[in-house]
């Protein structure tokens, strides 16, 4: 049976449920979870890249986990189930902070329309020991100043690290689109943790 959703207003009442596939054919406004990790002691943030086989943008890199919320389910509900799918960790409720809500840009391309409200969660942790589900590739590392010069700088290209700490390279145009949500809310909460962070988004 299809997954089903939870369907919302702009005011974001829920009018109904649907399966997923019309969700994205007609773009109707639902919830989905997303959760950044961060290191404990020193700024870096921790992605996936998508498997290979994913319907939606396969192989590109996206924050560490991302799904959506079922009918019915709960944001905080949804999160650890997902961080648990997706990156193998098992978490308990009090190991994440929640950054707020954000209505990301509408994103219509052949196929594919997403109209979602993001619930935003950190995960701090040093070297999580990640198990990564089917949907995942693999996990990579990414200095957060070098992922603050893509984000809020425009660079097109920055340098990334496998978790065995061999350095590659990764064009701006092989991300998923998540425009605005770190600039909104990851990178302010990144600024209090660690001030000695230095960004033209200052």
């Amino acid at each position: 049976m299809e997954e089903q959703l939870d369907i919302f207003d702009e005011q974001m009442n829920c009018i109904g449920t649907a399966p997923r596939s019309r969700v994205h054919a007609e773009g109707l406004l639902h919830q989905v979870v997303h959760c950044w990790i961060v290191g404990e002691s020193e700024p870096v943030l921790y992605f996936q890249q998508r498997a290979h086989t994913k319907a939606d943008f396969p192989d590109f890199y996206d924050l560490a986990c991302g799904g959506h919320i079922g009918a019915g389910e709960y944001p905080d509900t949804a999160v650890l189930r997902e961080v648990w799918e997706e990156t193998g960790l098992h978490l308990m409720p009090g190991q994440l902070t929640k950054l707020g809500q954000y209505r990301a840009p509408d994103l219509k391309i052949p196929g594919f329309f997403d109209r979602e409200t993001s619930n935003v969660y950190v995960l701090r942790q040093d070297a999580p020991s990640f198990a990564p589900g089917e949907e995942v590739a693999r996990m990579i590392c990414v200095d957060a100043e070098k992922f603050c010069r893509m984000e809020l700088e425009n660079a097109q290209e920055i340098e990334a690290k496998t978790l065995d700490g061999e350095a590659f390279r990764i064009s701006r145009d092989e991300w998923c689109c998540h425009d605005g949500e770190f600039a909104a809310l990851v990178f302010p909460y990144l600024k209090q943790v660690f001030p000695q962070l230095r960004c033209a988004g200052d």
